[in-house]
């Protein structure tokens, strides 16, 4: 179980951190020249915040588990992704995109649910 939880996080992390730079680092008009055309209903400000917590995300289900350090960080964070994914996706649908374009992050937050799920009974609340 734990190697099918790694194979997710990697797969979650190989996405969501370079699109995380892009959005966070180059911003709003970078995404849509890549032809990412969502980025046209959020503000520069958004999109760059949506960048941030897709690599945030990312980095803490992958190096949290490694250290040892802050167990229960790694389902939120997965939890995060999670949202990020399903709201991806749910932006695609309102817009509506190609099915690609809508299946491809409600892929991500099955994923990232996985991850949540997989990572949760790793430690036990109050005691």
């Amino acid at each position: 179980m734990d190697a099918a939880l790694w194979v997710a996080v990697i797969a979650l992390a190989a996405v969501f951190i370079p699109s995380g730079f892009v959005h966070a680092v180059r911003g709003k008009k970078r995404a849509v020249e890549l032809g990412q055309e969502w980025a046209n209903d959020f503000t520069d400000q958004q999109v760059r915040l949506i960048g941030a917590a897709e690599i945030v995300g990312s980095l803490a289900v992958l190096v949290f588990p490694m250290i040892g350090f802050i167990p229960w960080i790694v389902p939120v964070a997965a939890l995060g992704l999670l949202v990020i994914g399903f709201g991806a996706a749910f932006v695609h649908i309102r817009r509506g995109d190609a099915l690609a374009n809508i299946t491809v992050p409600a892929l991500l937050g099955v994923i990232a649910l996985i991850v949540f799920v997989g990572r949760i009974g790793e430690f036990k609340l109050g005691g």
